[in-house]
This record gives structure tokens, sequence and C-alpha cells, in this order.
């Protein structure tokens, strides 16, 4: 998990500095076109099925996906690197919240503290912004809520359809969706093309390993390690571009980095126990 939170803050990296020259959706268009492209010959040796069953729960998370990525790289591009992706790890929060309102599960009173102790995170962590906020917050807040959408769709598809049919996709939506969003279409150069490169392997290896960690170990064990890819983004803001590192923001990142910790530790334990099989009654 720590290897795939620095391929993670790498691809956020890439993306922030090739976004000076190239518009956002752009660079989401070459990530999901070329991730298409790897996956594809992966479903094909493996025999996977290309379309799956559930067609329309793959449509929902692929749409919901592809606005998510949309709206996070574009957010990268406007905001400070590491507030960007710290507003974008609100998404576990929003999940809960989803999976509440329309899977019907029943969360305990704990985590209803750990979500409202998690957006008292996201205010001091834009104290900055001052009471009205930039539109860009919010439009990043709005990634991580999409984000939460897929995340609670793939919940009820993940028994029946594979990984990768699932990656086919997010990746063919996000291919043809971005063009929608590109105006104006501007070819990279040398460098262009080695940062949007950085995109799209660090990216992969940052799934591939994330994917790796929740197959060997428990959830709650491995999720505070993924909170290094935000705190590595505020380094390299304040590395590269001088971006500011107040109380205010480090009270907010330990706020939602605690919270979000908390809420995988106590989504883990509450699965364990309704895994356990009832004792009968003699």
């Amino acid at each position: 998990m720590s290897l795939s939170a620095v391929c993670f803050s790498l691809m956020a990296l890439c993306v922030k500095w090739v976004t000076r020259d190239l518009p956002p959706f752009e660079i989401v268009f070459f990530r999901s076109f070329f991730g298409l492209l790897w996956v594809l010959p992966l479903i094909f040796c493996s025999k996977t099925s290309l379309w799956g069953v559930e067609h329309g729960k793959l449509i929902a998370r692929g749409i919901s996906g592809c606005l998510a990525l949309l709206l996070h790289f574009y957010t990268i591009a406007k905001l400070e690197l590491g507030t960007a992706i710290m507003l974008n790890y609100t998404a576990p929060i929003f999940a809960v919240i989803f999976a509440v309102c329309f899977l019907h599960e029943r969360p305990s009173l704990s985590l209803y503290g750990l979500i409202f102790l998690s957006f008292v995170g996201v205010i001091l962590l834009n104290a900055n912004y001052n009471v009205s906020w930039k539109p860009e917050v919010w439009l990043a807040l709005l990634s991580s809520v999409f984000a939460a959408i897929a995340y609670v769709s793939i919940r009820t598809i993940r028994q029946r359809e594979s990984p990768l049919t699932v990656i086919f996709y997010f990746t063919l939506i996000s291919t043809i969706g971005s063009l929608f969003f590109i105006k104006n279409w501007k070819w990279p150069n040398m460098s262009g093309w080695i940062w949007i490169a950085g995109v799209v392997i660090f990216s992969f290896y940052g799934q591939l390993w994330m994917t790796t960690a929740y197959r060997r170990a428990p959830t709650y064990m491995v999720t505070p390690f993924q909170y290094l890819h935000p705190v590595l983004s505020f380094g390299y803001g304040w590395l590269l571009w001088g971006d500011k590192i107040t109380w205010q923001i480090a009270i907010g990142v330990f706020l939602i980095v605690l919270s979000g910790s908390l809420i995988s530790y106590f989504e883990t334990k509450q699965k364990k126990h309704l895994s356990v099989p009832a004792t009968p009654h003699n």
C-alpha cells in the first residue's frame, strides 16, 4: 500500500506538471485511452467476459468514475496539489453515507461522529480560502462524491463481475466521455508525452499494488498507509511550488486521515461480525 501511495502521488505530480501546457481533460483522455489498451490484452488472455452480466451497474460505475476522474484532474490543475488530493480522500466518508441511503446499512454512532470529524477537517483544510471558498474546492468535493458512488456500485457487483471487466467499462467510458469536455485539442510535445507516460504507468502500478494490498491483508491494516499519498502531495507542493502548510491545514489533514482510517477499521470489523454464522440455539 505504501508503494501504491507513492505511485499515486507521482501520478498526481505528473498531472499537475503537464497541465501547465495541456488541458486537464485531455490528460484524462490519454490516461483512459492507454489504460484501455492496457486492459484489453489482459481480458483476452485471461478469457474474462468483456461486457459482463450486470450492464446497467457497470455503465453507472463507469460514468461515475469518469466524472470523478475529470473533476479530480481539473482540480489538481487549479488547486494546490496537496489540497486537491486531500479533498479527494473524503470519498470514503461519502461512501458510508451512500451505503446508508441506498444499501440500507446501519453504521454505529461512532461512524457518524467520524464523518462529522472528517468534515471538520475539510473546513480546516480550506481555512485559507475564506468562508466563501473557491469553486474548485466544491468541485474537488464533488469529485469525491462521484468516486464514492463508484465505490458503492462496485460493492453491489463485485461478486459477479471480474475486476478487469469493471476496469474495461471505466476506461472505455472515460475515453469517450472525456472527448466531450475537450474544447481545443493540443498535441503534447516530447516532454508532454513523457509526463503523460508517467500518469499512465504510475496509475497502473498504483492500482495494481493497492489491489494486491487489499487481497493480502485486512482493510483496516493497510488503509492508513494509502494516506501517504496526500501527505507526499503536500510535500511536492511545498518543495516545487512553495505551497504553504499552515497549522489549520496540518490539523485538517490529521482529522481526515484519522477519521478515514477509523472508518475503515470499524467497517471491516462490522463485516467480520456479519460474516460469522450465527450459533443455533439448542
